[in-house]
């Protein structure tokens, strides 16, 4: 067998985990409701919280117990989730950069 045949189990296999990412819940940005919850509280899957700002968890049943609870909150955004911040603008220089 040649590096570019896959046996059909591995292909199968790949059927099924292409299948697990396009169920996956996308992420929330969540935010402690306190310093001392920001310390302490952190995600089953590791993820924990920076000094400041929010944090990315999985929109999965612990992260909407948390909500539910008030220990976090979502993040408020000053854009819409639609709106993306505008491409930035390189510069064309008219002499070329060489060391020579």
């Amino acid at each position: 067998m040649t590096e570019k045949e896959i046996s059909l189990r591995k292909q199968r296999q790949n059927e099924r985990l292409a299948k697990l990412r396009a169920f996956k819940p996308k992420g929330v940005r969540v935010v402690p409701a306190s310093d001392e919850l920001r310390k302490v509280l952190k995600h089953p899957n590791g993820m924990g919280f920076r000094p400041e700002g929010s944090s990315e968890w999985p929109n999965d049943r612990f992260t909407k117990r948390r909500i539910a609870d008030g220990s976090v909150t979502l993040e408020q955004s000053g854009m819409k989730s639609e709106e993306k911040p505008p491409p930035r603008r390189y510069s064309q220089r008219s002499e070329p950069n060489s060391a020579a």
